[in-house]
Formats: C-alpha cells, sequence, structure tokens
C-alpha cells in the first residue's frame, strides 16, 4: 500500500497518467492521493476510478486558445511577443480566463465532488496572498482542480472561502505534506519538473524568473526529502508547460517508470497477490 503525491507540471502531467496506469496493471494498491496542478488531474482521474488513458483527458486539458498564447508558432515567446503580453497583463488580472479549461474539466468529470471519490484525495492549491499552501478535500472536483492549475498571469486567482487562490506549485510544488492524516503507508513523490537551466540570464526579466524558480526549487526539495521514494521524470532537456504533440512520449515515460517502481517494491505492497490487478476496483 501506497500513497502518492504527484507533483505540477502542465503537459508533464502526462507522466502521472502513464506511471498510475501501469501500478495499476501491476496490481499495487494506492491508498491515497494528493496532487498538484496536473498531478491535481491525474490524481483525480485515479481517484474517481476513471479511464488511466491518454484521449480523454487530452480532450479535456487541450484549449487551442491558451496554447497559443503560452507558445505561439509551436516555439517559445518572441521578444515581441513577450512584450504584448506583457503589457496585456498589466492592463487585466490575467492573459486569459479558465473558461476553456472548465468546460474541458466538465466533460471530464461532471459534478463529482471530492469526498465521493473512491480513494481519499487531497487537491492543493496557493494562498496568493499568505503563500500558505491549501489542501482541498471536499466540494466540487472542477473548482479545485481550477484553483489547483491556475497559474498566475496566465489564469485569474479562484476565489474560496475568502482566499484568493493560485497554482498549487507555488507553495509545494510535489505536495507530500498533504498526505497527512490520509492513514499509514510509504508515501512515494512524483517529480515532473523540468531540469534546472544550464544557460545564465540575458536581461532582467530572466533573472527575476530564474530567481523565483530557483527558490520554488529548494522548497520543492524540502518537501521530497520527506517521502520514503522519490520518482523523477527522466528528462534531459525542457518540455513547455503547453507541449501537447509531447503527451504520448510522456505517458510511455511514465509506463515504464511505473512499471520500474512496482518492480521495486516490496511484495507486501501487493495485498491481490503478485502481478494481479484489482479490477473490481475499477470502473
Amino acid at each position: 500500500m501506497i500513497r502518492l503525491a504527484l507533483g505540477g507540471g502542465g503537459v508533464r502531467g502526462f507522466f502521472h497518467l502513464g506511471l498510475l496506469r501501469a501500478l495499476d496493471e501491476a496490481g499495487v494498491k494506492v491508498t491515497a492521493l494528493a496532487g498538484s496542478s496536473a498531478g491535481a488531474v491525474a490524481a483525480a482521474v485515479y481517484a474517481f476510478g476513471l479511464p488511466l488513458e491518454v484521449e480523454p483527458v487530452l480532450k479535456a486539458l487541450n484549449d487551442p486558445s491558451l496554447a497559443r498564447i503560452a507558445r505561439p508558432g509551436g516555439g517559445g515567446l518572441g521578444a515581441a511577443r513577450t512584450g504584448a503580453l506583457f503589457l496585456k497583463s498589466l492592463r487585466q488580472p490575467a492573459l486569459t480566463d479558465s473558461e476553456g479549461m472548465r468546460r474541458g474539466l466538465l466533460e471530464l468529470f461532471g459534478n463529482r465532488r471530492i469526498e465521493e471519490a473512491i480513494r481519499p484525495l487531497a487537491i492543493v492549491a496557493s494562498d496568493l496572498l499568505t503563500g500558505e499552501m491549501v489542501v482541498i478535500r471536499s466540494g466540487p472536483v472542477v473548482e479545485a482542480l481550477l484553483a489547483s492549475g491556475s497559474i498566475p498571469g496566465l489564469f485569474p486567482p479562484v476565489r474560496r472561502d475568502g482566499r484568493y487562490l493560485v497554482d498549487g506549485d507555488v507553495a509545494e510544488k510535489v505536495p507530500v505534506s498533504a498526505l497527512e492524516g490520509f492513514g499509514k503507508g510509504m508515501v512515494v513523490a512524483v517529480d515532473v519538473s523540468n531540469p534546472p537551466p544550464v544557460d545564465p540570464p540575458t536581461n532582467g526579466l530572466q533573472t527575476a524568473l530564474l530567481a523565483g524558480d530557483a527558490s520554488r526549487r529548494r522548497l520543492k526539495e524540502l518537501a521530497l526529502a520527506r517521502a520514503d521514494r522519490v520518482v523523477r521524470i527522466p528528462l534531459t532537456e525542457p518540455i513547455d508547460t503547453f507541449d501537447f504533440d509531447r503527451v504520448g512520449e510522456l505517458y510511455q515515460m511514465g509506463l515504464e517508470a511505473g512499471r520500474r517502481l512496482a518492480d521495486r517494491l516490496p511484495r507486501r505492497w501487493f495485498p491481490w497477490g503478485w502481478g494481479k490487478t484489482p479490477k473490481q476496483e475499477r470502473k
């Protein structure tokens, strides 16, 4: 029996989906899940017993208008485009709304509530004003996922219980802490972060962004140190947050990582017998 903490990473969250599929096929019992941002989506898919397949999740998350903002022309943002978006961000709360994402998530999850999940589920967001981690364990799953994945500046904050909530990665990118109170069992943290940059910044904006990334990276490592086992996505080069052309590759990476993890787990973590899938648990 294991508890999983799934970190954020945009499209790299399809690694989580593949890993969960491999664990499920191996008969590993996952007793609780906590997820942030993309990791929250994958955790919710598993916790509600939905198919661990690429297509339904890709359909829910692949918003073409969002991809054009984040990755126009199939590459990074050019200088002129970056400047235009920066000026736009000064005039309004966010570069885009979250309605396209809401529609997709509603198609996937409907009106399900977190407390109705087959397995205990925690969805993690961050309080924009205090920086605190906010662990959501009840209420509509779609609203919680929108809060957990609300990338600051790109999506508007989500108002909940008097707080302004943004991406869970701001507080704890791999939400190991959110598994507290979810019983016993090995804690496995899954980190789908891009590798750190190797080139120095070329301007002040890049320097400021890299400083923020470095701070979050340090916080992430402190969280990972509390896990019993850490699985990291095997990337040598970054994959853009919204590079949906890579989902198949990322899913396959997750499948392979999940199989390796299952092979290394003590046999006592397989309550149904080695290699046997608890089909009655899945829908």
